[in-house]
């Protein structure tokens, strides 16, 4: 709970024009709600006491519009300002929480699901806004304006009569706390019931294609039913114990009710206060309901506050653990070079790469190959520093790679990964992304260089037709082709292509190859490929098995040596060279 009143007041001090405004103008309007009340005992006093007149009437009708209109437009003010925080405040947070996830590389994706994430950076951030929000409207409801309500009842009315009538409240307060503290651990347990179920929707409609193949839809849907019937089960018990709240709080306001009216009476007997005082308390008493109200809400609200700033925190302070941003600023590519390099990933020890030495001068096209699972895309994702290293690290110009500027670095490569990433946009804003400030022809240039040119020009809408999500509207070899385009705007000094001509005909993926010689800035090129004709023209050819490079030169020159690559070249060609393999 410390961590979320240290957050909230934070937030208060850098905005603390606006809770002043929020501050004055709930105090004014508590002032005018409490003020009628006042008059009402006034003019009832008059009448019993037989000292009514017009001027009264006037007079005391006349301060009691304006008390109400007063309060009108001070409870509009504070309001407004109350819960424009509350916008702003989960606006700052999401903006917040994008910025981490666009930080963040595959290790930290790896600890977190994607359902998981997006209730966190959603409902979790609007119970956040509520908690500053509805939250911050409720504890001036019970402090502030139940002050004021109590002190009325005290000051002008009776202080004996008011203690009675606060009788029963040290065991509403007993009972909030007690039910209040339940509220947190099953309000964590609903919102990580509802991330779980997050993905487990993502994840069935990104497989929904495989759940209809296997004919699974029955099962699928039942496994998903139990999914949500455990959320509904636990959401149930955190509105549950909302639940207890309201039936106490009405019985032990009524209880004060007949406790005050029958000592209130008794004191009017005595003539220790008026009718009109009397007339006025209960008035009071009825204004106590709900703030008393709030109170049960107030310790809901904090305690699902505190449980949702717990989850965002958890997400905003994990970190990639990738190795510190260098401070060297990186603005050209002069060689790229591996020196006995080995490489794990984070969750297993097991050598993915073992002794890799590589060296790649400026504007040379490297071919990697290799079986499937021999580790050639693990390779790759060395150039873009995607996971710690766990030995070794790459040299760029003579230095370490993390001694550079990890922003530089991306910068200045672009890849086309074997999962091509599509957004449900048009084709020209998918292409943007490589370059926000490319114009329609040089569009279309990359287009032509990724021979997807005239695929487009027979869309209806060109450029702008949309492709869908994930580009669920354009074939497998489509959707290369466009990431290659996106790939080519960029005109980086690094290339990396993942086997991203593996669903392009054979024709296709030769007029693509030329095509990456006559790019406006020709980049060094790493291709890793599967279909040895993608590298008959590259400089140099590292053949990998299981992590280490088992041979290594040019086409000519392996093709001549017995090994993988021989067989596999002439497997392919007695296939047509069409022969795709499975992706690592």
């Amino acid at each position: 709970m410390n961590a979320i009143f240290a957050y909230l007041w934070s937030y208060f001090t850098k905005h603390k024009g606006r809770y002043t405004v929020v501050v004055l103008f709930m105090l004014a309007a508590s002032g005018m709600y409490v003020a009628p009340i006042y008059l009402l005992r006034l003019f009832i006093d008059a009448i019993l006491e037989a000292d009514f007149t017009w001027h009264t009437l006037f007079l005391y009708g006349g301060l009691f519009l304006g008390a109400i209109a007063t309060a009108y437009v001070t409870e509009f003010v504070w309001n407004y300002f109350l819960f424009i925080g509350s916008y702003d405040m989960q606006s700052q947070l999401r903006g917040k929480i994008m910025a981490h996830f666009l930080k963040m590389r595959p290790p930290f994706y790896h600890r977190f699901r994607t359902g998981d994430l997006m209730t966190r950076a959603n409902d979790d951030v609007q119970v956040m806004g509520m908690t500053i929000g509805y939250g911050l409207m409720v504890f001036l409801n019970t402090s502030v304006y139940l002050a004021f309500i109590l002190g009325m009842m005290a000051i002008t009315v009776s202080w004996k009569l008011t203690l009675v009538a606060l009788v029963p409240m040290p065991f509403l307060a007993y009972f909030i706390f007690k039910w209040g503290s339940l509220v947190d651990a099953k309000f964590t347990k609903a919102q990580n019931a509802v991330s779980e179920m997050n993905s487990e929707v993502l994840e069935m409609i990104d497989g929904i294609r495989v759940v209809r193949a296997f004919g699974l839809e029955g099962a699928t849907k039942e496994q998903f039913e139990q999914k949500t019937t455990e959320t509904l089960a636990k959401n149930n018990e955190v509105s549950e114990i909302d639940s207890r709240f309201g039936p106490l709080i009405t019985i032990l306001l009524a209880t004060s009710f007949v406790l005050s009216f029958g000592v209130g009476a008794f004191f009017v007997a005595e003539k220790e206060i008026t009718v009109g005082a009397m007339v006025s308390f209960q008035v009071y008493l009825g204004m106590i309901v709900w703030p008393m109200i709030s109170a049960g809400d107030l310790v809901n609200v904090m305690q699902q506050g505190a449980a949702s700033w717990r989850r965002i925190s958890e997400v905003l302070q994990a970190s990639d653990d990738m190795e510190e941003d260098g401070k060297t600023p990186l603005t050209t590519l002069q060689d790229f070079r591996f020196e006995h390099f080995n490489f794990h990933y984070p969750q297993n020890s097991r050598l993915v790469l073992q002794d890799i030495h590589l060296t790649i001068p400026k504007g040379a096209v490297i071919g990697i190959v290799g079986k499937t699972g021999s580790g050639k895309t693990t390779l790759l994702r060395q150039f873009g520093h995607y996971y710690p290293y766990s030995h070794q690290v790459p040299l760029v110009n003579g230095q370490k790679l993390t001694s550079y500027k990890t922003q530089d670095l991306r910068n200045l490569l672009a890849e086309v990964p074997q999962e091509h990433t599509l957004f449900s946009r048009s084709i020209r804003e998918n292409l943007l992304f490589g370059n926000d400030k490319a114009g329609d022809e040089e569009l279309w240039q990359a287009l032509k260089n990724a021979s997807f040119a005239k695929d487009v020009q027979n869309m209806p809408q060109g450029l702008d037709t949309l492709v869908g999500e994930k580009g669920v509207s354009l074939s497998g070899g489509q959707k290369q082709r466009l990431s290659l385009a996106r790939a080519f705007l960029r005109n980086s000094q690094l290339l990396l292509l993942d086997d991203a001509l593996s669903a392009v005909d054979a024709n296709t993926e030769q007029a693509i190859i030329e095509n990456l010689g006559t790019l406006v800035t020709k980049p060094t090129l790493v291709i890793v490929t599967h279909r040895l004709s993608a590298v008959t023209q590259a400089d140099h050819i590292i053949v990998l098995d299981e992590g280490k490079i088992s041979q290594s030169g040019r086409h000519h020159e392996l093709i001549s040596q017995p090994g993988w690559y021989q067989e596999q070249y002439f497997h392919q060609q007695l296939k047509g060279g069409d022969k795709l393999v499975a992706n690592d």
